[in-house]
């Protein structure tokens, strides 16, 4: 006989317990007539355990029984699909004779089995004794576990979804069943005697199914139950990881049998390059994308767990870090959904949305894109935009793309970011680990969460506003304590003014009044050179002015102190004019000359370039010095009352940038670190009689 384990007596203990508590399970609650069926063939299993653990631990002679109740317990679990596969078979008339057919040859290959079980011949089979009787049994055994398959699976195909799904789970615990059965004796009848560890932990492979048989007595447990993507995933991770160690190792083991002297060599070598290269692809970025986006394609009725995926959005989004940083967060909020590399967001300026914040994106930063380009214009039909489609002209009714756009193949999706219907931002969405095309739940998801992305825009915006204006708020504060200041030297004054009419003969008298006079006048110089650099609002003035004129005289009136300074006019400069105020726009030419200045070495050359554009004038100045990084350039340099000069009140740049707003204009910044910066001021021309008049106006005066 063959031998009976420890192991096997351990494994076949657990088979007992877990089949009795399913044979009281089973009568207890739900579909009367199936349950009876599942216990009946949950107590002939039980029994089956028994006797293997009564032939070890009572009497050996019980040994025979082991295989004379297996054959039992085949019978009842065929028992049980035939039963719930009748209604397939019994559908209309003349339909009943294959059921007929099915369970009289089932029935008779049965009893032929139990019949050689009791000759004994069952065990001399297991043994490898080569007898015509021993190799018929071994073949029908082979045979009912094949039909126990086929049964088993046409009981998954018929039991669908819904209502019946704790019938497919039935239906994969039984094909586990036969799987093995079908494995174990095909072994003992190829390569005779049975395996004996296989024949022991029998029980507890029967064991282990009987969760599955206990859920399909519970059709509420299977409707309620529900696997967690992650959980999905990492178990199809850790099962392709165990199934390419075992497949490894087979061809190590067949590299050792078949290289003689070199084998274990070629044995070790082959196994640690495949376990390094498995653990390369395992912990892979791209690899895993594309698991996961296969796990939801053919394992989940919906391509995205919505619940985890919104709290990892907001977990992003709301992670530690200053306002200022909240953009970046967004849109790597977004990106990671989509395992995509990285992304920009743009952000309203003027007529344009500019660049704003970047996550993971290397290389030149993206360009503007006007307000009325037919790109935002599409946008604002809350639609999304795979540029993809666009550059392969699958996308007929696509918008014209910027040049920069459709060329640069970083990009992958222009999705609108709305607030309140309001267009808020637009993100750039960088190329996906894997690649795909997008579906209906796909654009749908990335809809909502632009929606989620302008309302945090807008708040980031909104911070920012109240910020200003609380920086504003402390700057009047200010303007508090110089009041005073002004209304305390103003009483002195009167006080003096009123003292002089009565000791205005007294020589020390006088010599005092003239000291408090010129230092009152020293103070009020003083705090009116504070004010003036200060000044903004709308121009005081409105005339035409030749800009070119104005810059030859501040560059006259500075070359003393930096003769590296240099105007350049192209064609036309000299007869260019702008409507505004003269002063404010020296003003404006004079803060960025000087911030030009402190940041140039000296000697470095700093140069100015005016020339018309169009219908615009364009000023460029442009140096040498430490340049600016594109952080600074985004989120520092037009913020008032920050600065990183010693001293320095940080208002330069932002009063240059409000006065040429204040003219029609816009005001653009270039610039690197360690190479310099380029500011471009772009004012609109004067109309044409209001340019000639004023070019006669300045010969006249020439002349």
């Amino acid at each position: 006989m063959i031998a009976l384990t420890e192991v096997g007596l351990f494994s076949h203990l657990l088979a007992l317990v877990a089949y009795i508590g399913l044979f009281v399970a089973a009568l207890t609650k739900q579909r009367r007539g199936i349950n009876l069926w599942l216990a009946g063939a949950a107590l002939v299993t039980a029994l089956w355990a028994g006797s293997f653990v009564a032939a070890m631990v009572l009497d050996g002679d019980l040994q025979p029984w082991i295989s004379r109740l297996q054959t039992l317990k085949v019978g009842t679990w065929i028992g049980l699909l035939l039963f719930l596969l009748r209604p397939t078979w019994l559908g209309g008339e003349g339909e009943g004779r294959p059921a007929f057919w099915v369970g009289g040859i089932l029935g008779f290959v049965l009893a032929l089995q139990l019949v050689i079980d009791l000759t004994g011949a069952g065990q001399s089979a297991l043994l490898g004794e080569g007898t015509v009787v021993a190799s018929l049994f071994l073949v029908i055994r082979i045979a009912v576990s094949v039909t126990g398959l086929v049964l088993s699976h046409n009981l998954y195909i018929a039991a669908g979804g819904g209502q019946r799904s704790g019938f497919r789970l039935l239906a994969i615990g039984l094909a586990g069943l036969f799987l093995y059965d079908l494995n174990f004796y095909t072994l003992a009848f190829l390569l005779p005697p049975a395996s004996v560890d296989l024949y022991n932990i029998r029980g507890a492979v029967n064991a282990l199914l009987v969760l599955l048989f206990l859920f399909a007595t519970r059709d509420t447990w299977v409707r309620g139950a529900r696997i967690s993507r992650n959980v999905a995933f990492q178990t199809v991770a850790f099962s392709g990881v165990g199934f390419y160690l075992i497949a490894m190792s087979l061809l190590a083991y067949g590299l050792k049998l078949v290289g003689g002297n070199w084998g274990t060599l070629l044995q070790v070598s082959f196994l640690f390059a495949t376990i390094m290269l498995g653990a390369v692809v395992l912990v892979s970025d791209r690899f895993r994308a594309w698991l996961r986006l296969m796990i939801a394609r053919n394992f989940y009725r919906y391509r995205y767990d919505y619940r985890s995926e919104w709290l990892r959005f907001i977990a992003t989004v709301s992670a530690p870090g200053d306002a200022q940083g909240l953009p970046e967060r967004v849109v790597q909020a977004v990106a990671s959904v989509l395992e995509a590399r990285g992304g920009w967001l743009l952000v309203p300026d003027d007529d344009r949305l500019s660049p704003g914040a970047a996550w993971q994106m290397t290389g030149r930063p993206p360009e503007a894109l006007a307000m009325d380009s037919p790109l935002v214009n599409w946008l604002r039909q809350d639609r999304l935009l795979d540029l993809d489609l666009v550059r392969g002209g699958d996308l007929p009714d696509a918008p014209e793309l910027p040049v920069w756009l459709a060329a640069d193949r970083r990009y992958w999706l222009v999705l609108p970011a709305f607030n309140r219907d309001v267009l808020a931002g637009v993100l750039l969405i960088g190329r996906s680990l894997v690649p795909r095309r997008l579906g209906w739940e796909d654009e749908e998801l990335l809809k909502t969460l632009g929606r989620q992305v302008g309302s945090y825009v807008a708040e980031s915006r909104g911070q920012s506003a109240l910020e200003e204006a609380r920086r504003f708020e402390e700057f009047n504060r200010r303007f508090a304590f110089i009041l005073h200041d002004i209304k305390n030297l103003v009483s002195q004054l009167s006080l003096l003014a009123r003292n002089a009419e009565r000791h205005a003969d007294n020589p020390e008298f006088r010599i005092d009044m003239v000291a408090t006079l010129k230092e009152s006048v020293g103070k009020m110089n003083a705090l009116l050179s504070w004010l003036s650099q200060r000044a903004t609002g709308a121009p005081a003035a409105d005339t035409a002015v030749p800009v070119a004129t104005l810059l030859a005289g501040l560059v006259k009136s500075r070359r003393g102190a930096w003769p590296a300074l240099a105007l350049h006019p192209g064609e036309g400069a000299d007869r260019a004019l702008v409507r505004g105020d003269a002063a404010r726009l020296e003003q404006m030419f004079a803060h960025l000359l000087q911030n030009a200045i402190d940041a140039s070495p000296a000697g470095a050359p700093i140069r100015f370039d005016v020339a018309p554009a169009g219908p615009d004038l364009v000023v460029t100045l442009a140096d040498r010095g430490h340049g600016m990084s594109a952080r600074f350039l985004r989120l520092e340099l037009f913020q008032p009352f920050t600065s990183t000069k010693p001293g320095g009140f940080g208002i330069g740049a932002y009063e240059a940038r409000e006065i040429a707003r204040a003219h029609g204009g816009r005001l653009d910044v270039a610039s690197r670190e360690g190479e310099g910066t380029s500011f471009t001021t772009t004012l609109p021309l004067a109309g044409e009689g209001e340019r000639t008049g004023a070019v006669l106006l300045a010969q006249g005066g020439q002349a």
